[in-house]
């Protein structure tokens, strides 16, 4: 079978945050909207607590495209994934890490991993809008 080239693009849903959760992630991350787009009167369906609602976005976080919507469906949103980032510095990473713990809570501190992978830090973080992420970092105590 010959391989092809495709990007895998995240698809986040919120309940009625959207944007205020991917500017969350811009200041955590860095990056920029590349796409917005609203519901109005013509494409709420009828239902007019939408509108103005993101009806879908694309971002850039570093190198990685994603996509998010506020979401509208029976049960909310889906929250059961984890989002890992690899961050290049200790630091980084602390900052990330008490971004996304703003209304939220950490799982678990930022720690060296166990052998044999104690090359890495990790920490686990919930973020206010019900996503985990894991942040990982190089060790500094085996640079």
């Amino acid at each position: 079978m010959e391989q092809k080239k495709v990007q895998i693009i995240p698809y986040l849903a919120f309940c009625d945050n959207c944007e205020e959760a991917v500017n969350t992630y811009l200041q955590a991350f860095g990056g920029e909207i590349l796409h917005l787009s609203r519901y109005s009167e013509e494409t709420c369906g009828g239902y007019t607590d939408r509108i103005g609602k993101v009806m879908h976005m694309e971002f850039h976080l570093g190198a990685t495209r994603m996509s998010a919507g506020d979401n509208f469906e029976a049960g909310g949103a889906n929250t059961h994934i984890k989002l890992m980032i690899h961050m290049d510095s200790k630091e980084e990473a602390l900052h990330t890490i008490s971004v996304l713990a703003e209304g939220g809570s950490i799982l678990w501190p930022l720690q060296p991993h166990p052998k044999p992978d104690d090359g890495g830090c990790g920490s686990g973080t919930k973020d206010r809008f019900g996503y985990t992420w894991i942040i990982t970092c190089p060790n500094p105590g085996k640079q």
